[in-house]
Formats: structure tokens, C-alpha cells, sequence
């Protein structure tokens, strides 16, 4: 993120950061033993010095492994690093004794070390070329903290002494802005007066709020109202996340830039982006767009599954509620059934006696509507689970309708080669309601019935006497909404 007005540089890497890369170390007791050790090497050039310089040239040395950097730093900052130094490889100095070394002195100390590790700093031929690698590397991600890391980590490769942070703060800058520039100059050329303008819309203004604050809200939860607002808003951006598809490829924005910049839109005040120059406030409000539009993809395809998997719920909780009391009332209705046989062997019942006249005494002891379910509980018949879950469906018709008609309508779906029965379901019931007509206008022999299993046939289709069955189109719409037999078999939502 860019930093605050009056600052032209950068803000990378917090106070903490900075100074882990460039303060001074602070080592504990156990870090003074690991850094201060000398290799035959460094103690050659150690105690080749006075000993006064030696002393600063040992931690100077310890500092460098920790942190790649030289210091300058006053006696108080170091004075247990300098009193572990002398108590170590110095036993008969004075620490007391020990002053700063001079200018000339610290830059040939610097020298030394360079030799002893290998290291170069980073000259001007080394700066040019780090920015021409940047500049590379932005292509793949514009984010100011990526690009810093990238670069130190190169300089470490390259075994070169990182430089101070302002004049990589001003390198990334650079390198930010040159990479902005090239891909706003793509812009201007591929902008179309119709999309500047939808572009532009993002930050006016209506009688309550800027459309831009009303695009960036996020929906607090499943309801029709919330998910009927975020519907609203994949429309709005849907025009534009189109154009901005194909742009991304043609200017080669990596999905990290576009993050990026998508990400200052949300950074940014409107009163802010609608100051800044034209062509950049658009790259990142359009690249807002493209991943606004991806977000709300995601959130109403989450909705649609979430609320098919509610219903399903709801209708298999309903049908063993069902299948319970079915039972229980079959159990409790047994001794009546007993008395029911018994009819059939009651010897007061003459054998002339008419069928309808028994019926009625038999219905006088068990309900004429209680006879197939006692019946089939006698017989061990397995309970029709799912013709009560479709019953369900049929009083849930209402909620199905208000609250997945709209997602089914505005999501795009796709699956394999082997879902295309439920995939040009989908396509006719799409077509049908996307064009307003009523599912009562159009013929059920017409429906794609390809997708429905034979087991469930007997649920969708009505039968009358006399007449052919018929499809149940309130039923169809239901199974195509809800993938047949189960909820998307099989099937993936597009996400863009």
C-alpha cells in the first residue's frame, strides 16, 4: 500500500520489519557464542590488528552472519556484545579501554569482511541490473513487500550487500509505477468508450451512496433479501468482468497483481480514487471488478448448495418423522386389526352374508384410511421414505421458488460428459425462466425427463383414470434444482 501523502515513498515493511533487516542485532547469550566465534580465517585477520580494532572487528564480523549488513553504532548499543568479545578472545584488555574506531578504520574493517565471506556491496552496475530483474518480477506480482523480498533474496544469491531500505523503498516504487504505467498505456488502447463509462459509473454517486460502496458490501447471510442484492451486484459487474478477462490476458496481469490492485479499490477512499489520475484509478477499479464478480460467483454458488442441502434436510428429517408416526400409529392400531381377522371367523357371520356388509363392520374397527399402512406393517413392507420426501418438496414449492429461483437462473453450470441429461435439463429450465414464461405455458412432453431414474418416475409423474401419465412440472423443476436424485451430482458451478 501506498504510504501516506506525505511520504513520496513506499510503505513496505513495518518499524519491526525494518528493523529486523537493519538494526543492529540483539543476541542473547547462547547467539553471542554462535556469532562470535572466529574460524582460522577470521582469527588471522582479527588478531592481526591492534587491539582496539580487533575487539570491533569480532562482533562487526558476528554481526555480518546475522544480518548480511555493517552498523554504526555507539559503545552503549553494544557494550555487552563488547564485554562477551573481550572476555572471550581479549582476557587481559580493559573493555573500558576499547573506543569507537574511526571512519577510515570502520570502512577498512568493512573491507575485511567483504574478503572473508565473499561479499560485495551493491555499486551502481548492481543496482541497475537488481531494478531491470524487479522489473521482471513484477510482471508476475506487483505488491511492494513481494518485490522487496524478491530482491533481497536475489542479493543474497548474489552474495552483494543489501543496500539501505530507503533506496529499495525507492527502487519499488520506481519499478511499481513503470509496471502501472505500461499496463494503463494497454488500457487507454483498449478501452471502449461504453466500458470507460461503466468504469467511471463505479464512483457516482446516487441519491444515498457512491455504487461503488454498495458493490464492495458483503451479504451478512443466506436470506432472499441479502442474496437478492448480491445477485444485483454480479449483474453490475457483469459487463465489465468480461472485458476485464479478456484485458488481464492480453496485458499479461498476473492473478497476484490483479489482487493487488483489485485491493486498492477496498484501500482507497472514493474521494481518493476519484482524485487520482483517470487511467489508473480504472486498471484498479476494473481489476476491483474482475475479482468482485469471481467473490460473488462464489458466494451465491455457496448459497445455492447450502440451501439445496437445507431442503434435502428438511424433506429427510420430514419423511422419518413420517416414517415414525407411520409405525407407531400401524403398532397402535394392531389390536383393532386383530379384531378385523377375527371377523373372518366369527361364526354369527353367515356365509351369505354380503362382502360390503362385513367391509363396513371392519371399517367400524379400523379406519378405512389406517388399512394399507397396518397392512403393510403386518406384512414387514418397507416404509416409502421417498414418497414422503418428494410430498415434502411439494409444501416447501413456495420457499424453493422465492428462494432458489433467482441463483438458478443467474449461476452457469457445466460437468462432465456424462451429466448432459442434467445439463440440458438445466439449459431448458434456465431458458424457460430467464424468458419469464410460467412452467404451467409450456407442455410436460416437452420437459427433458432423460435426467430422472426409473426409481423416482412414480414420484414425478401424475396418473388420472382414463388418461396417460403426465409429468409434474412443479416436481420436474424441483429435480432439475435439485440434480435428480441428489443435490448437483457429479456437477461443477462455473466460478467464472
Amino acid at each position: 500500500m501506498q504510504a501516506p501523502e506525505r511520504s513520496h515513498r513506499l510503505s513496505i515493511l513495518t518499524r519491526q520489519e525494518i528493523d529486523d533487516l537493519y538494526g543492529v542485532p540483539r543476541f542473547t547469550d547462547e547467539e553471542r557464542q554462535a556469532y562470535f566465534e572466529l574460524d582460522e580465517a577470521e582469527s588471522r585477520a582479527v588478531h592481526s590488528r591492534t587491539i582496539p580494532i580487533a575487539v570491533h572487528l569480532t562482533p562487526q564480523l558476528g554481526y555480518f552472519r546475522a544480518k548480511r549488513q555493517f552498523f554504526d553504532y555507539d559503545l552503549e548499543t553494544v557494550q555487552e556484545d563488547l564485554h562477551y568479545v573481550v572476555r572471550r578472545h581479549f582476557p587481559h584488555v580493559d573493555p573500558a579501554a576499547i573506543s569507537l574506531p574511526s571512519r577510515p578504520t570502520r570502512r577498512a574493517l568493512r573491507d575485511t569482511i567483504l574478503d572473508l565471506s565473499g561479499y560485495r556491496l551493491c555499486d551502481n552496475a548492481a543496482r541497475e541490473d537488481l531494478e531491470h530483474r524487479a522489473q521482471r518480477i513484477a510482471m508476475r506480482s506487483t505488491q511492494p513487500v513481494y518485490l522487496l523480498r524478491e530482491m533481497l533474496q536475489y542479493l543474497n544469491q548474489q552474495r552483494i550487500v543489501a543496500p539501505a531500505y530507503a533506496i529499495l523503498q525507492d527502487m519499488t516504487g520506481r519499478v511499481v509505477t513503470s509496471e502501472r504505467q505500461r499496463i494503463t498505456a494497454l488500457l487507454d488502447e483498449a478501452l471502449t468508450p461504453d466500458i470507460a463509462q461503466r468504469i467511471d459509473a463505479l464512483l457516482q454517486a446516487d441519491e444515498s451512496a457512491y455504487r461503488i460502496t454498495f458493490l464492495k458490501r458483503e451479504p451478512q447471510d443466506f436470506s432472499w433479501r441479502e442474496l437478492r442484492e448480491e445477485v444485483a451486484r454480479r449483474q453490475s459487474f457483469a459487463s465489465l468482468h468480461e472485458f476485464a478477462r479478456s484485458f488481464i490476458e492480453l496485458a499479461g496481469i498476473s492473478a497476484e497483481s490483479g489482487r493487488y490492485y483489485a485491493s486498492l479499490v477496498r484501500y482507497y477512499t472514493v474521494y481518493k480514487l476519484r482524485r487520482m489520475p483517470a487511467r489508473v484509478a480504472r486498471l484498479y477499479l476494473l481489476c476491483f471488478a474482475f475479482h468482485r464478480f469471481r467473490q460473488i460467483n462464489d458466494n451465491l454458488i455457496e448459497a445455492f448448495i447450502h440451501l439445496v442441502h437445507q431442503y434435502e434436510k428438511w424433506a429427510r428429517a420430514a419423511a422419518q418423522e413420517a416414517m415414525l408416526k407411520a409405525q407407531s400409529d400401524a403398532g397402535s392400531r394392531l389390536q383393532a386389526a386383530g379384531k378385523v381377522l377375527g371377523l373372518f371367523v366369527d361364526e354369527t357371520i353367515a356365509d351369505s352374508t354380503p362382502f360390503s356388509k362385513v367391509r363396513k363392520q371392519a371399517f367400524a374397527l379400523l379406519e378405512r384410511e389406517q388399512f394399507e399402512p397396518v397392512s403393510g406393517y403386518l406384512r414387514n413392507v418397507a416404509f416409502d421414505r421417498a414418497g414422503f420426501e418428494w410430498a415434502h418438496y411439494a409444501t416447501l414449492s413456495a420457499k424453493i421458488k422465492r428462494n432458489l429461483r433467482h441463483l438458478f437462473c443467474e449461476l452457469e453450470f457445466s460437468g462432465r460428459i456424462e451429466d448432459a441429461p442434467l445439463l440440458e435439463a438445466i439449459a431448458f429450465l434456465q431458458d424457460l425462466l430467464r424468458n419469464g414464461r410460467s412452467l404451467r405455458q409450456v407442455k410436460p412432453a416437452t420437459f427433458p425427463v432423460a435426467l430422472i431414474p426409473k426409481n423416482l418416475q412414480r414420484y414425478l409423474y401424475t396418473s388420472e383414470p382414463g388418461r396417460k401419465k403426465r409429468l409434474d412440472v412443479r416436481c420436474a423443476e424441483h429435480a432439475q434444482q435439485l440434480g435428480g436424485a441428489s443435490p448437483l451430482p457429479n456437477l461443477m458451478v462455473v466460478k467464472s
